[in-house]
């Protein structure tokens, strides 16, 4: 079975994976991450190293990205971030929080609406670690809470032209049987930039199998109109393609 990676990061360990398990993998990405230069967001880390009361890590990498911009600019961010209320959207971003000495005190599902319930009433500053573009729906819930919200971007997410091209080439021609989306962004990218997205749709939900991970993925894919895909509620990628691995050997069985 063909399978397309849609994803950027990864690129390696997706390949031998599907490989092991007997898929034949393209890696056909179509998103592009830049770190945003740190200079740009200097101000929010000297703000964030002066303290805040609640920090709202979203993704493992952004996390990294922040401690090593402040590392970059002599700043000390452990220890404002030890003193706050740390809450992670999900495992990713809890096991980079707890690797860094800075463990959550709640964890949500992958979701960035699993929060709401988690965040304590303000008033107070809350820091925003964004994840590749703005996120109004938690900075709202947030003021609404009575923060002041300081948002942070440590790398932003583009559009991969080209890769788009190809991927959608690959699923309307029925080059792949699968393709698998690790993120939101890339389902949503996909769409935006495809010549022909009602053929794009139609063909996902007949001929070739989208593999969501995570419940924020599969969001994305029905929001764009595809109903039929594999899920993986694991955030993990090798979960994912192991137990697609187990359900097609299941299908398939005499």
């Amino acid at each position: 079975m063909r399978i397309a990676y849609a994803g950027l990061r990864r690129k390696d360990e997706f390949k031998a994976l599907a490989e092991k398990l007997g898929f034949t993998p393209l890696l056909l990405p179509v998103q592009a991450t830049e770190k945003v230069p740190v200079p740009e967001y200097r101000e929010a880390l000297e703000a964030l190293a002066w303290g805040v009361d609640l920090f709202l890590a979203t993704t493992g990498v952004g996390v990294k990205d922040l401690l090593q911009a402040g590392e970059a600019l002599g700043l000390d961010l452990r220890g404002p971030l030890q003193q706050a209320h740390r809450l992670a959207r999900g495992g990713k971003a809890a096991r980079a929080l707890r690797a860094l000495g800075l463990p959550p005190h709640a964890v949500g599902d992958g979701t960035s609406p699993s929060l709401l319930p988690l965040l304590p009433e303000g008033p107070g500053r809350a820091a925003l670690q964004l994840y590749g573009k703005p996120l109004p729906f938690l900075e709202r819930a947030l003021e609404e809470r009575g923060y002041r919200v300081l948002p942070l971007l440590p790398y932003r997410h583009l559009p991969d032209l080209e890769g788009i091209r190809h991927l959608e080439e690959a699923i309307r021609e029925g080059q792949v049987e699968a393709v698998a989306f690790v993120a939101a962004i890339q389902v949503e990218f996909l769409f935006e930039g495809a010549q022909d997205p009602e053929a794009l749709r139609q063909a996902l939900n007949t001929r070739v199998l989208p593999l969501a991970v995570g419940r924020v993925t599969a969001d994305a894919l029905r929001e764009w109109g595809v109903e039929r895909f594999f899920l993986s509620e694991s955030e993990r990628l090798g979960a994912m393609l192991q137990a697609f691995r187990k359900e097609v050997a299941w299908a398939t069985s005499p």
